[in-house]
């Protein structure tokens, strides 16, 4: 009777050392899996971020019509819209007068630019 007591002792032993030991497997394993949910999050993250800023700057330095149509008269580029959301860059740039003045202008007449303000409106070709 001594020996089956000590014979269920050891089974008993062994059992719960193999629990505790699945037991502390199992949570190494969780432990690892967040890691890397943790680490793929931070990096979900920071690309955000990155975007937002590029996005926040590209928002602050948006220009009127007005302004862009200077900046490529004074380069001499001409730009035109064939199609809904194709712009095409023309070979060459025929010679418009009536906006020389416009080209030459300073930071001083740039600040009281009579005309259409840039106005904001959805973005429908916005990245997902």
């Amino acid at each position: 009777m001594r020996n089956d007591f000590k014979v269920y002792k050891v089974i008993a032993f062994t059992f719960l050392v193999t629990f505790v030991a699945l037991a502390y497997v199992n949570q190494q394993a969780l432990i690892y899996q967040m890691g890397l949910r943790i680490k793929e999050n931070n990096q979900i993250h920071s690309n955000l971020v990155d975007r937002n800023r590029i996005m926040v700057y590209n928002v602050l330095n948006l220009k009127s019509p007005a302004n862009l149509e200077t900046k490529l008269l004074a380069k001499k580029v001409e730009l035109g819209i064939p199609g809904k959301w194709q712009v095409v860059k023309l070979a060459g740039s025929p010679v418009k007068p009536e906006h020389e003045y416009v080209a030459k202008k300073g930071l001083f007449a740039s600040l009281f630019v009579m005309g259409r303000e840039a106005e904001a409106s959805p973005n429908v070709n916005s990245l997902d």
